[in-house]
């Protein structure tokens, strides 16, 4: 069942809107962090919040899905508008058949210095 709701939000032609995708979270202890900004977002509601911040979502490219049980990660490549593209690494821990917890790290693409 975890594994059709990463699916679920993540290999799609088209994006969930917010209040779908917050469908998919627990009711109660939801939290998302972004360690790179610093970011803790607490309860699905301000999720929603947060994502509708952006006018215009992200598109994104699954590269990856893997895991099992409640521990997932799914690997992606995020294109935002204006500000170009991000490699991002979502943790993704389950509790009852419902995301409890997301951890997401995003790296912008660079040339090595070889």
């Amino acid at each position: 069942m975890s594994r059709e709701v990463v699916e679920a939000i993540f290999d799609r032609d088209e994006f969930l809107t917010p209040e779908e995708e917050m469908l998919y979270r627990v009711e109660d202890g939801f939290v998302a962090e972004m360690p790179q900004s610093g970011e803790r977002v607490e309860g699905r509601e301000a999720m929603v919040e947060l994502q509708e911040t952006f006018s215009e979502p992200p598109s994104v490219q699954l590269k990856r899905i893997s895991g099992e049980g409640d521990h997932w990660a799914v690997e992606t490549v995020q294109s935002y508008a204006g500000d170009g593209d991000y490699f991002v690494c979502v943790l993704i821990e389950f509790s009852d058949g419902k995301i409890a917890r997301e951890t997401r790290y995003y790296g912008r693409p660079f040339t090595p210095d070889r």
